[in-house]
């Protein structure tokens, strides 16, 4: 389940040569992948979609986690599933090249990171 950012990375930029839609999820994991981050959050991927948790998880998993989706034209959804309703999960779409920008601001608001840590 939990795989290793790299992987994830070859994951996406396989997809992305296949077909140009997945280029922002691929910048997206890069960015995330080189970051702070990296070592600090966890990810794995069900068919197009990704997933990132705050800790170490084992399958099945059910607990709250971010749904990151690549969408058409460029666009990128964000959507904090911390419960079954649909209609109460955050959600929110993204420019593509605002992914990265968008994700660290929501580590802050989701208190998964403090802005003393990039420092």
């Amino acid at each position: 389940m939990i795989r290793k950012w790299d992987d994830i990375c070859s994951d996406y930029k396989r997809l992305s040569n296949k077909e140009n839609k997945f280029f922002s999820i691929y910048n997206l994991v890069v960015s995330v992948r080189d970051s702070k981050y990296s070592n600090h959050i966890y990810g794995w991927t069900s068919v197009c979609d990704l997933y990132i948790v705050q800790n170490q998880v084992n399958y099945p998993y059910e607990g709250p986690k971010l749904l990151v989706r690549q969408l058409e034209s460029n666009k990128l959804e964000f959507r904090y599933i911390d419960t079954y309703e649909a209609e109460r999960q955050w959600n929110r779409v993204f420019d593509g090249s605002d992914g990265f920008e968008k994700l660290e601001k929501l580590f802050f608001d989701l208190h998964w990171f403090y802005p003393e840590f990039i420092k």
